[in-house]
């Protein structure tokens, strides 16, 4: 063993303070608490971040697809070019949308939407709208009334400012005009609400409107075209084979745009945000580990004498070096273990505890309007914990190389003259 019985004796008494060394310990336990509070801090504040970055990932995925096929005016003959798409290797499946811009009233109030023309069963195929679902079905969604589909989808926030519920009536005002005797006036159209979801993202949950893509087609007069084609492929995080496959397949004019390029500003600004503060934090554990440095020396300095007489008795320098490197390695590993185990119980908990703060402080402390998520989202990561807790080691380590190398190089001779 590299710490022989004797060395791991004298540093074990040396850690138990006396009455007359009780300031040592005091520093000692403030060097413990601290590097506990920074390894905490640093894989609580990771794994929130991972937990955003996840879960915005997840959304952005599971509700807009992973590869999007658009043109400057719209994309004709859609069905041919989605079947040529979905023939493609890894792909799995190709929605045609139209998107625009509108306006929607209801109960006296107007707001601006992203509407989008969909298929039936291509809504129903979007995952976060089927598991979000908090009123309504979509089996209605696309039944026409004489003829004419007049259903409709939004998000839970969107019918809250509205004031609708399922069943109820709103009024969308394209950006388009019809001639009139009366002149130029906007094309609208009276829908049923189907269906609310709640995806618990805030753009989704209050901007957006889903229409049955025929009905779309009419009101923004497309005629037979679409602004857009989704596709879904099998491996979303690996997207430059099945990219050029399809790229292969389709006009030069049609760009092939994926979702880490449409989410790229978003993603990298989480990305960054996270590398700066695990920085940070990191230089908080640095200055926790200060206090190591500090109690080490003062300790040093206390038991100089004690030094001298190991040193008499035939201990070596590299035996005395080891006896306070063992010392404070013990603070830092302790800290350390301690700070990990807060960590993880905090942030298995993160939800719970954020909800126990704001009944007990009266206040929201995760608004969604700002952080765009209903939940506080944290997820571990394995490579992140093992990269804080060794870190934390290497500091402490670091920090007690200094006060063990100077208590090793005690002269007993001198020591002992002028005692």
């Amino acid at each position: 063993m590299i710490f022989n019985a004797t060395e791991r004796f004298l540093a074990w008494r040396y850690i138990r303070a006396k009455r007359r060394e009780r300031f040592i310990s005091v520093v000692s336990w403030f060097a413990y608490l601290g590097i506990a509070l920074g390894v905490a801090t640093l894989i609580i504040v990771t794994a929130v971040m991972n937990g955003f970055r996840v879960e915005f990932m997840n959304r952005i995925i599971g509700f807009n697809g992973h590869l999007a096929i658009q043109a400057p005016y719209g994309i004709q003959e859609a069905p041919e070019i989605a079947r040529k798409i979905a023939d493609c290797p890894g792909v799995e499946q190709v929605t045609p949308l139209v998107q625009r811009q509108a306006m929607i009233t209801a109960s006296s109030r107007i707001l601006g939407v992203l509407t989008q023309g969909i298929t039936p069963q291509d809504l129903a195929a979007k995952k976060p709208i089927k598991e979000g679902l908090v009123a309504g079905s979509l089996s209605d969604f696309g039944k026409e009334e004489e003829g004419v589909e007049t259903g409709c989808v939004l998000g839970r926030k969107l019918a809250k400012k509205l004031h609708v519920r399922v069943g109820e009536k709103i009024t969308l005002i394209a950006p388009e005009f019809s001639e009139t005797g009366f002149g130029l006036i906007p094309r609208s159209k009276t829908l049923r609400v189907e269906a609310i979801f709640e995806v618990g993202m805030r753009d989704y949950d209050g901007h957006i409107v889903f229409l049955p893509l025929s009905l779309a087609q009419r009101l923004f007069r497309t005629t037979e075209s679409v602004d857009t084609l989704e596709v879904v492929v099998r491996d979303p995080l690996h997207l430059a084979k099945v990219t050029e496959e399809i790229r292969a397949h389709l006009d030069p004019l049609l760009e092939v745009v994926d979702w880490q390029s449409m989410n790229k500003t978003f993603m990298g600004a989480v990305e960054v945000q996270r590398n700066v503060l695990f920085l940070i934090l990191s230089l908080m554990v640095l200055v926790a580990s200060f206090n190591v440095v500090s109690s080490m020396v003062m300790l040093v300095r206390d038991k100089t004498k004690d030094i001298a007489i190991l040193r008499t008795l035939g201990m070596t320098r590299g035996g005395v070096l080891r006896i306070f490197l063992l010392i404070g390695s013990f603070v830092g590993t302790m800290g350390t273990l301690s700070g990990l185990g807060l960590g993880l119980v905090f942030t298995w908990n993160i939800e719970s505890i954020r909800r126990g703060l704001e009944s007990l402080l009266k206040t929201n402390l995760f608004p969604d309007e700002v952080y765009f998520l209903s939940t506080l989202p944290a997820q571990l990561e394995g490579g992140d914990v093992a990269v804080t807790v060794l870190i934390a080691l290497c500091f402490s380590f670091l920090a007690t190389l200094y006060p063990a190398w100077k208590a090793s190089c005690c002269n007993p001779v001198e020591v002992l003259r002028y005692e």
